[in-house]
């Protein structure tokens, strides 16, 4: 056990976590969204039948104190989680009182958590990417770190199992290979709400150059250079930033959809359906050799932000608000703050949200793996044998259970009716002037102090009404998400998990893998290292193990068909 725990703090520093105009592309639903979308129903109706049971309290009995290390919150309205109206009423329908442990917002989550399960020490329930564990979540459980909760206390969670046994796409994703039942994460019944990201442009821009939106990258290139050269902004200065980006990559992660490439994270083969492979795989590496060679070209042209690897979202965000920027990425709920925020530099701004461009991998990739997993496989919460051992586990049980009820999602998506949102006549939800109309806050901040409508990272099932009434909330949003979504899904890997022999090997792999990609792809982009280098490090990467590293993969994909 010892010795799995200094290998999970080994590897924790080095892995990536990973945390949605025209000629619209239909979209291409995987198999995972399919079934998913037709069995809503039936987890609907298994909340419903165990909801009275497993959210009364447990007894007129002092509340059971529980410990959960999880991220915390930190927005301008609450900075704590027991601040959260949500909370309370989970807390009261439980009958528990939750200790929140963890670090403080802007920490480095992944090396507390690792540096915590290194010590031995743990709370009784734990938040963590299980994949950075070495031997994954199966071998969390061999060390006695986490529960087996299929094992012992199915019968804690009727609403829980209820929902694997009614939907076969999220027993799929959530399950070990023999069926084991460990980790409780957020789920989702509309894979269409994943479409929350993307990549947009300037439309007022190109109205003013006649042009249109781009849909290739060819057309896309054109569309840069005329942003550095015909003074879109129309101050009579060359202080347009055709492309920006900033350190997280979001913008160049999302293009790399156009060479049929998902950066830095296990796909599929875009011309080999049912193969996994990684990006500098794909098609014998001549697509992650012309992607990092096209970037170079735009880089040296300037038509990429010259400081987009060395900023902060904050900088970057300022430079869009200051009527500098052509393109950039985006989450759906930027579009209404932007918007407002532009209008002081150029009251006409528009931004388009684009369906991805099409280049040299053939078709409109989404990079998103959001739009096929229905829940996630690696990244969510366990009750650790700590709660079994200071006698806590059926109030965690009862907990987690009760957020996956209607009322409990309810309560996480919404809060209290009558306080943070009312019910009409058509049965909609609607939020309440405590919310709304705040003489101090706005509503998309103040929406925090009573609901968690639109993250996932707690156990819960994701209400599309909820979350869609905070980011979709201008035509401009609404039209990023229908085209983000418009986008082929091809190349998304479904949720995936490596047995525990299988994880502590392909951790070793990619850990070194990912550490020689990051050193050199920024590098190669900024013309520090030639492109020359890049067979170099295809073959290096290949001699780490990468192909033996996919193999184990392969499998995964594998057994996750049979299920």
């Amino acid at each position: 056990m010892k010795k799995n725990l200094i290998k999970c703090l080994a590897v924790a520093g080095a892995l990536v976590l990973a945390i949605t105009g025209c000629g619209q592309v239909a979209p291409q639903p995987s198999a995972s969204a399919s079934a998913s979308a037709t069995a809503s129903a039936s987890v609907e109706a298994s909340t419903e039948a165990t909801a009275a049971a497993s959210s009364e309290p447990a007894a007129a009995t002092a509340p059971t104190n529980v410990t959960y290390f999880h991220w915390k919150i930190n927005t301008k309205t609450v900075q704590d989680f027991k601040e959260t109206l949500w909370i309370k009423e989970l807390e009261k329908k439980a009958n528990v009182t939750i200790e929140f442990q963890g670090p403080n917002t802007g920490d480095d989550y992944n090396q507390a958590a690792s540096i915590m399960l290194a010590s031995g020490t743990m709370s009784d329930m734990f938040y963590y990417d299980w994949n950075r564990y070495a031997g994954g979540l199966a071998g969390a459980i061999a060390d006695g770190i986490v529960v087996n909760v299929s094992k012992s206390y199915a019968d804690k969670m009727p609403t829980w199992f209820g929902i694997l046994e009614g939907n076969e796409a999220i027993k799929r994703a959530v399950t070990l290979d023999d069926g084991t039942s460990a980790l409780f994460c957020h789920l989702e019944l509309d894979l269409k709400r994943g479409a929350y990201a993307g990549n947009w442009i300037r439309g007022d821009w190109l109205e003013k150059l006649s042009m249109p939106v781009p849909t290739t990258i060819d057309d896309f290139y054109k569309s840069l250079v005329a942003f550095k050269d015909k003074d879109p902004n129309g101050n009579g200065k060359a202080d347009e930033i055709p492309f920006a980006d900033d350190k997280n990559f979001d913008a160049l992660k999302t293009l790399a959809g156009a060479w049929g490439l998902v950066y830095q994270d296990i796909q599929m083969d875009p011309a080999t359906p049912g193969k996994v492979t990684y990006w500098p795989l794909v098609n014998g590496g001549k697509n992650f050799t012309d992607f990092v060679t096209t970037l170079n070209k735009w880089y040296k042209e300037k038509l990429i932000d010259q400081e987009f690897a060395s900023q902060d979202g904050a900088q970057r965000e300022a430079k869009i608000l200051t009527d500098m920027v052509g393109s950039s990425f985006a989450y759906t709920g930027n579009y209404a703050t932007w918007s407002e925020g532009l209008k002081a530099a150029a009251p006409n701004a528009k931004l388009s949200g684009m369906v991805p461009l099409v280049g040299m991998g053939g078709k409109a990739y989404s990079t998103n793996n959001a739009l096929v997993r229905p829940a996630a496989s690696n990244e969510g919460t366990c009750v650790t044998t700590l709660a079994e051992k200071d006698g806590s586990i059926e109030a965690c049980l009862r907990l987690l259970d009760l957020m996956y009820t209607k009322e409990g999602s309810d309560i996480i998506g919404w809060g209290v009716e009558g306080v943070s949102y009312n019910v009409g006549a058509d049965g909609r939800k609607t939020w309440s002037d405590a919310v709304t109309k705040d003489p101090e806050f706005k509503f998309n901040d103040m929406v925090f102090k009573f609901a968690l409508p639109t993250w996932g990272g707690f156990p819960k099932i994701m209400s599309y009404d909820a979350w869609a009434s905070i980011e979709l909330t201008t035509e401009e949003s609404v039209q990023a998400h229908e085209n983000y979504f418009a986008a082929d899904t091809g190349i998304l890997t479904p949720p995936l998990l490596l047995s525990q022999a299988e994880s502590e090997e392909y951790n070793r792999i990619m850990t070194d893998v990912n550490t020689a990609i990051g050193e050199n792809f920024t590098k190669m982009v900024l013309g520090t290292t030639p492109l020359t280098e890049i067979p170099n490090l295809l073959k290096q990467l290949n001699d780490m193990g990468l192909e033996k590293a996919m193999a184990m993969y392969q499998g995964a994909y594998d057994r996750y068909s049979k299920k």
